[in-house]
């Protein structure tokens, strides 16, 4: 009877020896899965803001293009009319000039 008690624990220990290299395992194998999902998930993140940042960069060059063009139009205006006053003046002073050579001023 001693020895099969004996026998009964080494089988127990050689069980519970076992158990624990294969729960070993499984932890191992769990611990890579969820580095691996990790990864995943930090690239993807990474991906996603990237691409958030590409149409941030879009827009902002939509809104520099508008905004440029718009100048662009308000300048040329403005050119216009000042070009339109030295006109007018121009004609303006080119009377005074011909009066006061006229005149002897």
């Amino acid at each position: 009877m001693a020895m099969e008690a004996i026998a009964a624990v080494e089988e127990a220990e050689a069980a519970a020896a076992r158990l624990k290299a294969e729960t070993a395992q499984e932890v191992k194998q769990m611990t890579a899965a969820a580095e691996e999902s990790g990864r995943k998930a930090v690239n993807a993140a990474l991906q996603k803001a990237r691409e958030a940042l590409r149409e941030v960069d879009r827009q902002a060059d939509e809104r520099i293009a508008a905004d440029t063009e718009r100048i662009r139009a308000e300048t040329k205006a403005a050119m216009g009319e000042l070009k339109a006053r030295a006109e007018m003046r121009l004609d303006d002073a080119a009377k005074i000039i011909v009066e006061r050579i006229v005149n002897g001023a």
